[in-house]
């Protein structure tokens, strides 16, 4: 773009006009320059609270609780980030995320960072960039008592529901590219539609499915041990270098002071026994 000065020497008005036109323009430049530049962590300690995208519909990681409080894993682990940002958990935003919208709303600057039981895959490091891993996770196949499906192979032909953006829709595409697979934006649905006998599984991470089956005790879960085992990441905008960096020395911090574990003993401890170790 070129920018046209046009100054008349003669008239002092005039030239009086063009120094403040330029004047304002520097500051609004500089000012626009210096918050381009500022970056992910600038922005949250000037705003004054952490904005993180959770999900509402993945327990134990995120679910809303009868008095409709956010609740779970990866929302404290938001808590313990802006502990460490301001000194108090309390200063954090909690925006409801989905598998399929998640990333949009990390790129859009709806908010700060992902924490959604997001697994870390090549295809979306193109896009956004991970935290050090926090949680180690694989698929396993919710079904009704009486089904005769026993392991991922057996989905071939038959109706899988699944969650759309979620790798336990694309390890199915993958894996048993004839299952037809019936997509849902909330786990919520998709598990209704299991129940409601529409489709014959429900395919998605480990530690979800053990905590549907808990709840649900007319289904069963099949598919030992979990398939296609990944790692978790939190997700933050590409290139965002300095807020990363505190991100991940969040995370150190926290495993080895033993509050990492505390809260992973807080909300995996009963499927201890059941879950992938994070090595």
């Amino acid at each position: 773009m070129q920018i046209h000065y046009f100054y008349d020497g003669g008239d002092g008005m005039k030239g009086k006009r063009f120094l403040v036109l330029l004047g304002v323009f520097s500051v609004v430049l500089c000012l626009f320059i210096t918050h381009a530049l500022a970056g992910t962590l600038q922005d949250v300690k000037a705003r004054g609270k952490l904005l993180a995208g959770v999900k509402t519909d993945f327990p134990p990681f995120g679910f809303v609780d009868e008095k409709g409080v956010n609740k779970g894993f990866d929302v404290d682990i938001a808590k313990a980030i802006a502990k460490e940002l301001f000194g108090k958990e309390e200063a954090v935003e909690f925006v409801a995320v989905t598998s399929g919208n998640r990333i949009a709303f990390l790129t859009t600057n709806k908010i700060d960072i992902i924490l959604a039981s997001m697994t870390i895959t090549e295809e979306r490091k193109k896009v956004i960039d991970y935290s050090i891993p926090y949680f180690m996770s694989g698929h396993l196949i919710l079904v009704h008592k009486d089904s005769k499906i026993e392991k991922y192979q057996d989905l071939a032909g038959k109706k899988v529901s699944t969650t759309q953006g979620s790798t336990g829709d694309i390890v199915i595409g993958e894996l048993v590219p004839t299952a037809q697979r019936v997509k849902f934006q909330h786990n919520s649905e998709a598990l209704q539609a299991l129940k409601d006998r529409r489709v014959e599984a429900f395919v998605q991470d480990d530690v979800l499915l053990l905590d549907l089956q808990k709840r649900n005790p007319e289904l069963k879960i099949v598919g030992w041990p979990p398939f296609r085992p990944a790692p978790y990441g939190l997700g933050v905008r590409k290139g965002d270098k300095e807020w990363l960096e505190f991100v991940d020395a969040t995370l150190t911090k926290m495993k080895r002071s033993g509050e990492y574990q505390k809260l992973w003993d807080k909300w995996f401890g009963e499927a201890r026994a059941m879950l992938l170790k994070l090595e």
